[in-house]
């Protein structure tokens, strides 16, 4: 991290320098020359720094929002009804007409969502076992022989 500042002032300077040399070529004070090109290399940093940081994040806010694009889609796992049978997941969605195109035959396949409806009910849970006595397993029993013969 020092290194790196002394590296960064030294450019600076360097820079600031070759400034002032030719400021001072041309007759104007070599401190004028070196004060302006310190001024610009800072604007110029400053103005750099500033641009990228907007770039970064107008391209992190794209990444993002194709993200969230990309967690909208539903998917199904289709099956091409053309003779080689291919499966693969195809995102769909529910507001528009789904459409996927094979990897072996290369035709557009449309996607046919359908639903259907069930009514839900509740299960019977019998806590108590019903109780058979033998006499009437055994008039059963008497029923179904006499209906045989």
């Amino acid at each position: 991290m020092l290194k790196k500042l002394v590296f960064q002032v030294l450019a600076l300077f360097a820079i600031s320098t070759l400034f002032s040399a030719f400021f001072h070529y041309f007759g104007v004070n070599y401190f004028i020359g070196f004060l302006v090109g310190t001024v610009l290399q800072i604007f110029a940093f400053s103005t750099f720094n500033t641009a990228l940081t907007a770039y970064v994040a107008l391209k992190n806010k794209k990444l993002e929002n194709e993200r969230i694009k990309e967690f909208s889609y539903q998917g199904l796992d289709v099956v091409c009804p053309c003779y080689k049978k291919v499966a693969d997941f195809v995102p769909v969605k529910l507001n528009t007409q789904n459409y996927y195109k094979c990897k072996e035959c290369n035709k557009t396949v449309s996607i046919q969502l359908t639903c259907d409806t069930a009514i839900t009910t509740e299960p019977i849970i019998s806590t108590e076992l019903p109780i058979v006595s033998e006499e009437l397993i055994k008039q059963l029993q008497e029923r179904a022989s006499n209906a045989n013969t």
